[in-house]
């Protein structure tokens, strides 16, 4: 299955799925945080270990995102759009 981040109809699925999660599963929530380093600074002066840490925060960040009820599915989908 191939995901369009630059459609809105799945981005909406997605926001719908991940709050829903978010709802049902809080210490999940919480280990994805814990493990992606959302509330730790990255400690190193290491550029591979500067880009792994970068990469595993992007993915909490992005699904803190998909779960805000704040934002549009059309301005995540311009997000992807622009940036892919």
């Amino acid at each position: 299955m191939q995901i369009k981040l630059n459609d809105k109809k799945t981005i909406s699925a997605l926001q719908d799925q991940v709050k829903e999660i978010s709802e049902k599963y809080p210490l999940f929530i919480a280990f994805l945080e814990e493990l992606c380093g959302y509330n730790t600074p990255g400690m190193t002066s290491e550029p591979y270990a500067i880009t792994y840490q970068a990469g595993k925060r992007d993915v909490i960040l992005t699904l803190k995102t998909l779960g805000r009820s704040d934002i549009l599915p059309e301005e995540i989908a311009k997000f992807y759009e622009r940036n892919r």
